[in-house]
């Protein structure tokens, strides 16, 4: 889950499959505080095994600022569902997937692609 000024949602299934979506909230806290608990009661049904959120991008400061009450309320609503969750640094994920820290969206989508054959739009 990514969650800064757009917030976005990927979704990997244990058959292989994943879909990705962007997820529109208003910029004021209270609506970024009710949509971070959204994404996860609507993207994590029962058979959700964990939940892995994106660490903070420190580049830019409304990234920051927008991105703080929203992880907040999605880990309390890990904690409440009993959904295991954990943070990820994005440049080591994209490490991982590419080769390169600094990959581009088209880079990931390529290497998600190679992966799993499927297109990730988003």
């Amino acid at each position: 889950m990514h969650l800064g000024t757009t917030p976005c949602v990927s979704r990997v299934f244990i058959d292989g499959g994943s879909d990705a979506q962007t997820i529109r909230l208003e910029g004021n806290i209270c609506s970024r505080t009710v949509g971070g608990s959204g994404i996860i009661v609507r993207n994590a049904p029962p058979e959700c095994t964990g939940v892995c959120i994106e660490e903070p991008f420190f580049g830019q400061f409304s990234s920051v600022k927008a991105f703080f009450p929203t992880l907040g309320a999605a880990v309390l609503a890990c904690e409440l569902a009993g959904l295991p969750w954990s943070a990820i640094n994005l440049s080591r994920l994209k490490l991982h997937a590419t080769g390169k820290g600094n990959a581009r969206k088209p880079e990931m989508q390529a290497a998600a692609k190679a992966r799993w054959g499927v297109d990730l739009k988003g």
